[in-house]
């Protein structure tokens, strides 16, 4: 029934935005935009064409400007729009733009990235840290200011109504007024799987909001979010793929055996997320932007046009009489009171209606709230957070000697978890856990001028749950002329002393429990980053090491084709860990052939507690030319290949990637070329694609893993298309 009705809502907004366009076309012109990526620096694109034949000949101005906020302070940062027509059909994939992902084999399902280094920070509820490819912090949100109305839909898939895979997304951006944008963002992800009980789904919606004024600036979002996993515990056998002639029957994809039946993960949760700030400062005249100047000429003539301005056009152009016609009055900020909030609710089920004998190696209770009892499974936790910062920001560049800005601030964040907590006879009931803590630090940051930038955060906890934790983080960036091109030098490196989320700390269900006394995690890295842009050479070294370093781990016996006794908790190694990662991105190009490189080399001081591939490496090579002047067109193939590791298992109960821990049962997965052939075009304000996924699957070894015993999909074909509609 829930389906239904995210379905039903789902294609209501569609309806409603394509209404949106279609009323919008008959009151305004119809026009050409070649999508929403720009060259234009300040990120709008105009097009200098009008199909209506009343008015020939006008450069009508229309695009997007994107932006993403600061986290903890909301400031703006410029970025492209994230509609880039290259590698477009890998951005559909689970296994990522450049497949560097370890997945579950079908798509949107748990995911872990091979490269540490580019792992992300641990989140306080940690069972929704796995479906980061549909879930965004509020950080990676694209905020917008249009010039003209935008919808954009986009739908991909594959297979057929048993094993396909759906996904529907529509975005709508406008304007009300220059200063207030707003949108929304539709997501619908729904893969069946081709193998047994592996189907998934994620439904999101987000809405969001700025306002832009001289001295009050506001953004605000709010999402809603629901993911249903079907867990499958991995196939019986991997010898089923990898050696079928060793086994008594042959099967298909779907007639495989896999371990577990009815087990599910659910997870529903909703974010809200406000920054606004108040700037003291003063006003000063400076030069309107290209895209303004023609703004305000369209502006002009519209109003020759409509008969409401006597100015002279004569020859079709706008003549301002003075330069002033072209200057405006722009504010600069001296000093800014910012107050940023973030509140999270979730709520995590993991159910079960039937579970091997013997499968899990202890059970705590064996009914919750005298319901679920023998191998039924209801784990149950609520988890709620809210955290408020306030700063006080004195700006850079209000005048030449504003070099750097500076901030100062507190956080204060409430925690509150709901899990079972007292058991009496055999039963389990829910109790509550309340957390709080105080934090203040500041901010050094140069982000204006050409050849250096850098940034320094300090931050400390002083009370609470969290007292003592200390993250210093910096980074620097040097940019200078070498024969005709830039050279750009990126040096980062942090300091982190912190204490473990929640969930690592206490977890309570009917097989997992653990309350752990946990040493702080300590971490320290240094990076740099050397990028020739005439050669499109980047290079990439970091070194880290981590004191307490903190993970998740598993161990099961395998034997009759099932797992028995399984263990799953939060592991700590006690000693010191060291990471060396060299990582070489290397772009060629001989006229239409094009061959894209990422080489990654990384080293783990201990592979038993942090597992890595020695060397990961993907390529892209393809043609790319452009039909009749208008259709571009990308032939070509994309491959990843890594070295073989004992890859990180996948828990169902814990919703984790975890170390695999029984020697005995320990499995090796790699040495395996996984590539996917394409066809990857775009039309005006269309791309779509034609891809075959793994289409090396039935060669080479059949070691198309990327978890142990979870078989990725064999070769399939993918379809996608994404429409950008402008008004």
């Amino acid at each position: 029934m829930r389906k239904k009705q995210y379905l039903l809502l789902t294609m209501m907004a569609v309806s409603l935005l394509n209404g949106h366009y279609l009323l919008a076309q008959t009151q305004r012109s119809s026009n050409s935009f070649d999508s929403f990526d720009s060259d234009d620096q300040n990120g709008r694109t105009f097009n200098p064409f009008d199909n209506d034949s009343t008015k020939q000949h006008k450069e009508i101005p229309k695009g997007i400007y994107v932006w993403t906020v600061d986290q903890k302070f909301g400031d703006i940062k410029r970025v492209d729009v994230d509609t880039m027509p290259h590698l477009y059909p890998q951005t559909t994939l689970a296994m990522g733009r450049q497949m560097q992902y370890n997945t579950l084999g079908n798509n949107y399902t748990a995911r872990q990235n091979r490269i540490f280094i580019d792992r992300k920070e641990k989140q306080q509820f940690a069972f929704t840290e796995v479906y980061d490819m549909v879930l965004k912090q509020p950080g990676d949100f694209h905020f917008t200011n249009t010039l003209s109305p935008i919808t954009n839909l986009s739908y991909d898939n594959c297979g057929n109504k048993t094993n396909g895979e759906d996904h529907l997304q529509a975005k709508f951006a406008t304007n009300a007024g220059k200063r207030i944008g707003l949108g929304m963002d539709l997501n619908y992800s729904y893969a069946r799987g081709y193998f047994q009980n592996q189907s998934i789904s994620h439904f999101g919606a987000t809405f969001y909001a700025s306002y832009l004024g001289d001295q009050y600036q506001l953004h605000a979002l709010y999402s809603t979010n629901h993911q249903k996993a079907t867990e499958n515990g991995g196939v019986t056998n991997d010898d089923y793929i990898r050696h079928p002639e060793l086994t008594e029957q042959s099967y298909s994809a779907n007639e495989i055996p896999v371990i577990l039946q009815q087990n599910w993960n659910r997870n529903d949760h909703q974010h809200l997320f406000l920054t606004h700030r108040y700037s003291l400062g003063f006003y000063q005249d400076v030069p309107m932007t290209e895209e303004e100047r023609k703004a305000k000429e369209f502006a002009l003539a519209s109003a020759l046009d409509n008969k409401k301005d006597s100015i002279d056009a004569s020859d079709g152009t706008v003549k301002p009489d003075s330069a002033m016609l072209f200057m405006k009055r722009e504010f600069k900020p001296v000093t800014s009171f910012i107050h940023t909030a973030e509140l999270g609710s979730y709520e995590r089920r993991y159910q079960a209606y039937q579970t091997p004998a013997n499968y899990y190696g202890n059970t705590y209770y064996n009914r919750y709230n005298d319901t679920y009892a023998n191998d039924s499974v209801f784990d149950l936790t609520n988890y709620f957070s809210l955290k408020n910062t306030l700063a006080i920001a004195l700006m850079e560049g209000f005048n030449k000697y504003a070099m750097a800005g500076l901030k100062v601030f507190a956080s204060h964040e409430l925690r509150r978890a709901k899990m079972p907590m007292d058991i009496a006879n055999d039963n389990a009931t829910m109790g509550t856990i309340n957390e709080h803590s105080v934090s203040i630090g500041g901010q050094l940051q140069r982000t204006q001028g050409h050849t250096l930038h850098y940034n320094a955060l300090a931050e400390t906890w002083v009370a609470g749950e969290d007292m003592g934790q200390l993250k210093l983080d910096g980074q620097a960036d040097l940019n200078f002329a070498f024969l005709g091109d830039t050279v750009r030098l990126v040096a980062k490196g942090y300091f982190h002393r912190l204490n473990h989320t929640m969930y690592e700390r206490k977890f309570h269900a009917k097989h997992f429990w653990w309350d752990n006394n946990l040493d702080k995690e300590t971490r320290t890295r240094v990076e740099g980053n050397f990028t020739y842009e005439k050669t499109r050479t980047t290079l990439r070294v970091a070194v880290e090491e981590i004191q307490n370093y903190t993970y998740y781990g598993m161990s099961y016996t395998r034997a009759n084709d099932t797992n028995t006794l399984l263990t799953a908790g939060v592991r700590q190694h006690g000693g010191n860990l060291n990471i060396l990662t060299a990582q070489l991105d290397q772009k060629l190009q001989l006229g239409p052939l094009h061959w894209d490189n990422v080489l990654t080399y990384q080293s783990s001081s201990n592979e038993d507690v942090l597992p890595l591939p020695t060397l990961n490496a993907f390529s892209n090579l393809y043609l790319e030319f452009m039909i009749a002047g208008v259709l571009r067109v990308e032939l070509g193939g994309a491959a990843t290949w890594f070295t073989k590791y004992n890859a990180p298992d996948f828990c169902p109960g814990i919703n984790q990637f975890a170390v695999q821990e029984n020697g005995q049962t320990r499995t090796e997965l790699g040495n395996f070329p996984f590539v996917d052939v394409y066809a990857n075009l775009h039309l005006k304000h269309a791309r779509f694609f034609l891809m075959m996924q793994n289409a090396t699957a039935s060669s080479f070894n059949k070691n198309y893993f990327l978890t142990p015993h979870y078989a990725q999909n064999e070769a399939t074909i993918h379809f996608g298309v994404s429409w950008n509609f402008f008004n």
